[in-house]
């Protein structure tokens, strides 16, 4: 059974949300105070969007699945292996701009290939994007 294309969106903006955040979590213990207070403000706007997208996929009688088990275990050992190398302001700016950027070229071709009618979906789709952008353009004051 094919899922809707309202319910495949917002399961992709939910797990890549869930994603942000767990990305986060991974490298905040080695920010300087400064870059800490933009990245708690990148979680706190990946939290809404997430708790959104939670939202949108219930009132289609679907529940959320954040990113597996294994997707998160590996992108938390991938990051404490460059931490250990490199935990400087300037490391934890490109990782977080490496896979933001990976998000945001993922969500272009999600939006791109919606075929649905839900204007709340879209609108959150474009929402995390945004958000996205935003937060490479934040990250490249600390590299």
């Amino acid at each position: 059974m094919s899922k809707l294309p309202e319910q495949e969106l917002l399961q992709y903006i939910y797990k890549t949300a869930d994603m942000g955040c767990d990305g986060i979590d991974a490298v905040e213990k080695h920010a300087e105070e400064k870059m800490l207070t933009e990245l708690k403000r990148e979680r706190k706007e990946y939290e809404h969007i997430r708790g959104e997208a939670d939202t949108l996929i219930r009132r289609g009688g679907d529940e959320p699945a954040g990113a597996g088990m294994m997707a998160k275990l590996s992108a938390d050992m991938m990051s404490a292996g460059q931490m250990a190398m490199d935990d400087s302001r300037s490391r934890i700016a490109e990782m977080m701009i490496q896979g933001t950027t990976m998000g945001i070229v993922k969500t272009i071709r999600h939006l791109r290939d919606y075929e649905g009618d839900d204007p709340d979906a879209l609108k959150l789709g474009e929402r995390l994007l945004k958000t996205q952008e935003e937060n490479v353009e934040k990250m490249k004051a600390y590299l």
